[in-house]
């Protein structure tokens, strides 16, 4: 089956999501703000993410070395785990069920 890239609706022109494939670059300015943050950071949290894919798993580094507090919440363990303050491998949809319920629906 052939791939057809989605189209506009009202101009017909190709649409392209806002993501990054395996190698391309990631931009520039992106990048350099990511480090930044992850270096002011006081609590940095990763949901959903395997940290296996560079250089995005690089930041919880930066910000653990920086001094942040590092929080994990993944299905599966992760490379980082042991270096994390907190680590929830398990249901992300039941761990903030979980913490919605502790912190109340206010």
């Amino acid at each position: 089956e052939e791939f057809t890239a989605p189209t506009c609706d009202d101009c017909g022109g190709f649409l392209k999501s806002a993501n990054v494939s395996f190698g391309q670059s990631m931009p520039v300015v992106a990048m350099q703000r990511a480090q930044a943050w992850s270096e002011q950071a006081d609590l940095f949290i990763v949901v959903g993410s395997s940290l296996q894919v560079q250089p995005a798993a690089s930041f919880p580094v930066i910000a653990k070395r920086s001094g942040a507090l590092l929080a994990i919440v993944n299905r599966d363990p992760t490379p980082l785990d042991g270096m994390a303050d907190f680590v929830h491998n398990g249901a992300i949809g039941e761990f903030f069920r979980q913490l919605t319920a502790l912190l109340g629906d206010s």
